[in-house]
């Protein structure tokens, strides 16, 4: 099995705090070159990830891309937590970060020589909706699969559930204290599974195929 050397972002999320951990401890990982606002420092004295810090991440897509010199496959993690997004005075926030950010990080990925790209998008996205967090979702969607990367790995999972001491309020609700939901290192290893068994250019995997990957890997 060919190696692969990531680019992610989100890696201070829970889901992509996941998805870091997961790649430090495959042996199908050569190398992780993660990008955020601060670093995560649980991963401090890690080899083989380095950290970037990038203080305006709106600014991304002009990151030097001499400094991922090598990477292949590409791993997006970045959202809104659930808390924020029904939230008007959120609105713009949501844009800048499920949007701007997120298809920013996509053109640096190809740009830089990503052949495969994974994100975390969500249930019923689709950029015809009238409802701006399925929309938001659907235009991001449709940027990525537009860009020419050879592989691109759609998630669209549902309710998530971040673990103790990461769920706001709304989520300990709808998780019932975290008895329900798709817990994110699942959704990480998930990803993962993607980038080394995806065949066709374009998949969308919905709850239903989300969790029949997660029972495979069980």
């Amino acid at each position: 099995m060919k190696k692969i050397n990531a680019l992610v972002i989100g890696h201070t999320g829970a889901t992509g705090e996941a998805l870091i951990e997961h790649l430090i401890n495959s042996a199908e990982c050569d190398s992780i070159i993660a990008i955020g606002r601060r670093e995560n420092t649980k991963f401090k004295d890690s080899k083989k990830l380095k950290q970037y810090i990038l203080p305006d991440m709106l600014e991304i897509s002009s990151f030097d891309k001499n400094l991922l010199t090598g990477i292949d496959s590409a791993f997006c993690c970045i959202g809104t937590t659930f808390n924020d997004v029904f939230k008007n005075s959120k609105a713009q926030e949501y844009e800048n970060v499920d949007y701007k950010i997120a298809t920013g990080f996509a053109k640096l990925a190809h740009d830089s020589g990503a052949n495969f790209i994974s994100i975390i998008t969500g249930d019923k996205a689709d950029s015809k909706s009238k409802y701006r967090m399925t929309r938001v979702k659907g235009e991001t969607e449709d940027f990525i699969i537009n860009q020419g990367f050879q592989r691109v790995s759609i998630l669209r999972p549902g309710l998530l559930n971040r673990g103790d001491g990461r769920r706001g309020w709304l989520e300990q609700i709808f998780t019932v204290g975290g008895i329900f939901g798709t817990p994110v290192s699942k959704l990480a290893e998930a990803m993962i599974w993607t980038a080394f068994n995806q065949t066709k250019p374009l998949m969308k995997y919905e709850s239903s195929d989300i969790n029949e990957i997660i029972k495979s890997l069980n």
